[in-house]
């Protein structure tokens, strides 16, 4: 991540006022490996700030979120759910391509809100992500759940991607991203998460795996994984990570 670098010059001050504050969100992210107070604090207390320059910031992965969904779901009334949705960034380009069966779920009540005023989404989720099932979501309730940014460490864990697919209809898809960065720790290592997919597929709980290379920003390489949901049953496995 490259939130450290340098802001003298820049001549947009808000943007260079968000640059600042992302340093403190990254030196959260850095102590603390997930669901932090004080991540979750620094979203609630600069959702404005967040809202009003991420456009300008250079991220590219919402794009390519955009892209894939419009790949994958050809229903534009499938029932889809936003992890991670914070003020609803992707949520929105998706409603105004037709895709009007959208969830919302964040761990940050003024993120949400944010999203709450541009009436994105039918139903909005003020809840963190564990290895539990998801709050108040029955298993295999959406054909498309997808999770941008939100893998990442200070936020979800690796151990969140059995409870999202468990939200999955059978055949439906989970669609997330793991950063290069995130990756560099041990509770986050692309090994992990390799044996936490290739866990869910020997128990058929996922059908398939598609692995693709991205950026966040320029210079900040992720990658996008899609998993297909199997017909496995959760409620019979007790030993997922």
């Amino acid at each position: 991540m490259t939130d450290s670098a340098n802001t003298e010059g820049l001549e947009d001050q808000g943007l260079a006022e968000y640059y600042e504050k992302r340093k403190v969100l990254y030196q959260a992210m850095t102590n603390k490996a997930d669901n932090s107070d004080a991540v979750l604090n620094w979203y609630d207390e600069e959702a404005d700030l967040y809202e009003a320059q991420f456009d300008k910031a250079g991220f590219e992965y919402p794009s390519a979120f955009v892209e894939t969904t419009i790949t994958l779901v050809k229903d534009k009334q499938a029932k889809i759910l936003d992890v991670a949705a914070g003020s609803g960034k992707i949520g929105m380009k998706l409603r105004k391509l037709g895709y009007t069966n959208l969830d919302g779920l964040d761990g940050s009540a003024a993120m949400l809100e944010l999203a709450k005023e541009k009436e994105i989404y039918n139903t909005y989720i003020c809840c963190t992500v564990g290895s539990e099932k998801l709050r108040d979501i029955p298993d295999a309730s959406y054909d498309f759940i997808f999770c941008a940014g939100g893998v990442v460490r200070g936020h979800l864990s690796l151990e969140t991607i059995p409870t999202m697919l468990r939200a999955v209809k059978p055949n439906g898809y989970l669609y997330f991203n793991h950063s290069s960065w995130s990756a560099q720790f041990p509770e986050y290592s692309f090994e992990k998460l390799d044996r936490i997919i290739e866990i869910l597929k020997e128990k058929g709980l996922c059908s398939s795996v598609d692995k693709e290379g991205g950026y966040l920003r320029p210079g900040e390489p992720t990658s996008l994984y899609i998993l297909r949901r199997g017909d496995g049953d959760f409620e019979d496995q007790h030993d997922i990570p």
